[in-house]
């Protein structure tokens, strides 16, 4: 069964890490690259979105005994095949959770472009991701 008090608690934070995003979201490409604190607070806040949303995807999947996933990405998959999330999300979601790990394992080696780009481009999908479940598990939530 689906805590619905844990899945509310993760949205209402995913919603507080990507108000700070968005606060971010007009800074000039060349103040982000020079802003070694910017960076750091950026990375980590889209750690922690991406975090939340395996955290969601995690607890939906184990609620509803579904295949266990391989890995983060396939957590993903998982809430795809099983119609939490259609097919475009998933690939986003996927590739935003291997963005997660080049932050966590490989964090000297992140392209600070890189950061800004998913910054400007991946938020609304964060926000379709957190939508999806809620509509899905309105009765619950």
């Amino acid at each position: 069964m689906v805590d619905k008090i844990k899945i509310s608690r993760h949205i209402s934070n995913l919603k507080k890490y990507l108000e700070r995003l968005s606060e971010w979201g007009n800074v000039e490409e060349d103040v982000f690259i020079e802003d070694k604190v910017l960076q750091a607070a950026i990375e980590r806040c889209l750690q922690m979105s991406i975090e939340t949303c395996i955290n969601i995807g995690n607890h939906l999947i184990a609620s509803n005994s579904w295949r266990n996933p391989e890995d983060y990405a396939d957590i993903f998959r998982i809430l795809n095949e099983n119609g939490i999330i259609d097919r475009e999300l998933t690939e986003s979601l996927v590739n935003m959770a291997r963005f997660r790990n080049r932050l966590v394992y490989l964090y000297w080696d992140t392209e600070p472009r890189v950061v800004y780009r998913i910054m400007k481009n991946s938020l609304p999908d964060i926000e379709k991701f957190a939508k999806a479940v809620i509509s899905s598990y309105s009765e619950e939530l």
